[in-house]
């Protein structure tokens, strides 16, 4: 099964190296992961050790965050550049409709940060522009009482949207540690409460290995792909 875990975070952001965290990814039962640390720690501690450790596929990739529409678009072009896998760090209705306008951008995360849903406007541009959905579950670890039973509900409101409009979802620990990473049964355990279908936890886990299959391939033009 190809399960990935999208938008770890590594040193110099989070606590671990690369190469523990695809380690304990490994033994976790995930086939790769993707190390997407946020806008300023980019330059990632030892990638290249990640080359011994085998068994598991490692891809870096970035999570942009902005103040406005015109820094995101910046940032973007120069990481879609940089990286095989861009991420934006989302939050108010404006950044979530200017990530999902952007084809430069794969994953919209965090749109409910604030407890804001996405909006009709910035799903309908991420379904013309292809740009997915992502939902970081680590809040349902870490709240409690009522402040977990907002978010499942700004969650489930921004994963309603998903479904009318058919975007594509992936779902994520955003794990700084390997103690914070989860086995891909107990992510399933942890989406299935947050009001996942079945078969959307298994599109969601498997949709970033395809997403940098993709990512990958080479264009002359839209439509034309370089062999």
């Amino acid at each position: 099964m190809t399960y990935y875990e999208s938008c770890l975070h590594s040193l110099p952001e989070g606590s671990d190296s690369p190469s523990r965290l695809a380690m304990a990814a490994r033994r976790l039962g995930y086939e790769g992961i993707i190390i997407c640390n946020h806008t300023g720690f980019e330059k990632f501690f030892r990638p290249d050790a990640v080359r011994s450790v085998k068994g598991i596929k490692v891809a870096f990739g970035t999570e942009v965050i902005a103040n406005n529409p015109r820094a995101l678009r910046s940032r973007v072009a120069t990481a879609r550049v940089r990286f095989p896998f861009v991420a934006v760090h989302g939050g108010s209705e404006e950044m979530n409709k200017s990530a999902c306008e952007d084809p430069e951008v794969d994953v919209l995360l965090h749109p409910e940060e604030g407890r804001k849903i996405l909006g009709i406007a910035a799903a309908k541009a991420a379904q013309m522009n292809q740009v997915a959905i992502g939902f970081d579950l680590h809040p349902l670890i870490r709240l409690r009482g009522s402040s977990r039973s907002r978010w499942l509900e700004v969650v489930q409101r921004n994963l309603n949207l998903a479904r009318k409009f058919d975007l594509a979802i992936t779902i994520t620990t955003g794990a700084k540690s390997h103690f914070d990473l989860r086995a891909p049964r107990e992510l399933q355990a942890l989406a299935a409460i947050a009001g996942f279908e079945s078969y959307e936890i298994e599109e969601a886990l498997k949709y970033p290995a395809r997403m940098l299959e993709r990512n990958r391939r080479k264009w002359a033009a839209p439509g034309v792909e370089i062999l």
